[in-house]
């Protein structure tokens, strides 16, 4: 069976996933106190209930955005171990053909 990896590609296409999970990590935490920080128009019961929704709301997006960017860490490093795998075993197919 031939199994051909672009080794290159695939490290290019582990760095973008890093890349964009740099990105959206930073642009969530620039926005997190404005998501989670939402403060009443007014003192009443119901300005306080949609006040407390929104934050939760905004600490909940944070959340799911948080394993996002974890999600799409994972997935660059397991890129970027196949790559690292696939390299070792084009070395070692290659050490024992020349010996060979």
């Amino acid at each position: 069976m031939i199994f051909n990896v672009d080794t290159a590609a695939v490290d290019a296409s582990a760095l973008a996933e890093a890349g964009l999970g740099v990105e959206m990590g930073a642009g969530t935490a620039g926005v997190a106190p404005a998501l989670t920080a939402t403060v009443p128009p007014a003192l009443d019961a119901d300005s306080l209930a949609f006040a407390a929704a929104l934050n939760s709301s905004g600490v909940a997006y944070t959340a799911v955005s948080a394993e996002h960017v974890a999600q799409r860490a994972a997935y660059s490093g397991a890129q970027a171990l196949a790559s690292t795998v696939t390299q070792v075993n084009e070395a070692i197919g290659a050490a024992a053909n020349a010996i060979a």
